[in-house]
């Protein structure tokens, strides 16, 4: 919609004067003359009648100056709508992550986040190992906290950010011999039943914590393996197995389960956060620029 012309007419139609109408539009005379041709072409009749003495509408010119009117305001609250909706999305992040829903090392993180800038919705999902990265890359979320290993295939078009390496410990039920422990070892959990998330869940990233999970000890091939986290706690919950998990994942406030600090450092997962490079979202750089203070 070419709208300057529209403007010109509705400003001849209000005025009847070329001269006056020109510069109440800030233009010269014979800019407003032409303008007003090009649309009478367009509209293929006459909208003004000229001659030395006035101009007047015609009777289509009339038509046109009510439509125009009602036209302009239309495009205009179309235009702001279009923009308040973009801000909205501006104000919006959506964020992907494994583990716990209630992960302590969110939880602060979140709630300092949303305390600094409470007109940005936050959105969160929790998602399998291996389906964040495709989900940033698919701008299903802005950004996700994942392991370090599931970057391999991250490619140039993903940014990253470590934030820190995470040790194991082990979730037991409360009824367990083992907890009352100040800490394990390799020797306390050799005859215990395991349970984990399956090696087919995000096989990159499963496959490389399976690996350190076994020189630090913890022989995971031995035990059960499972869909998904939730289903493994189930088990711990029920005293079914013991299940290795990154300390951070520890859950607060449980009746049913405690958990444990495993002795060693070979067992371990390094903490990215991942975003998709050229968005350029304030509300993502606004977490993200959170995240490094």
């Amino acid at each position: 919609m070419d709208t300057h012309k529209l403007q010109c007419f509705l400003r001849l139609a209000e005025e009847l004067h070329f001269s006056r109408a020109a510069e109440k539009q800030c233009m010269a005379q014979s800019t407003m003359s032409q303008q007003i041709r090009n649309l009478e072409e367009e509209v293929g009749t006459p909208l003004f009648i000229r001659n030395n003495r006035k101009v007047e509408l015609t009777q289509a010119g009339s038509y046109l100056k009510k439509e125009f009117f009602l036209l302009l305001n239309q495009y205009d609250a179309v235009i702001r709508e279009a923009r308040r909706i973009a801000g909205e999305g501006e104000n919006k992040l959506t964020i992907g992550y494994h583990g716990p829903f209630n992960w302590i090392y969110l939880s602060s993180i979140f709630q300092s986040f949303k305390s600094s800038q409470p007109h940005i919705k936050l959105s969160l999902m929790m998602e399998n190992w291996g389906d964040i990265l495709d989900k940033v890359k698919n701008k299903e979320i802005d950004l996700g906290f994942l392991e370090g290993s599931e970057l391999d295939d991250a490619g140039k078009i993903i940014e990253s950010r470590f934030l820190f390496r995470d040790y194991i410990c082990f979730a037991l039920h409360k009824s367990h011999p083992l907890a009352v422990r100040p800490f394990l070892k390799e020797k306390d959990i050799q005859n215990e039943p395991l349970v984990m998330v399956d090696i087919s869940i995000g096989r990159r990233s499963i496959e490389m914590i399976h690996q350190r999970l076994i020189k630090g000890g913890i022989d995971i091939r031995k035990g059960t393996l499972m869909k998904n986290f939730e289903s493994c706690m189930a088990m711990v919950t029920t005293g079914v197995a013991i299940s290795p998990m990154p300390r951070s994942f520890k859950q607060e406030n449980q009746d049913e389960i405690v958990f444990i600090d495993y002795h060693t450092e070979d067992a371990f997962v390094d903490i990215h956060m991942a975003w998709l490079k050229g968005n350029s979202s304030a509300s993502l750089k606004a977490f993200i620029d959170h995240i490094r203070q």
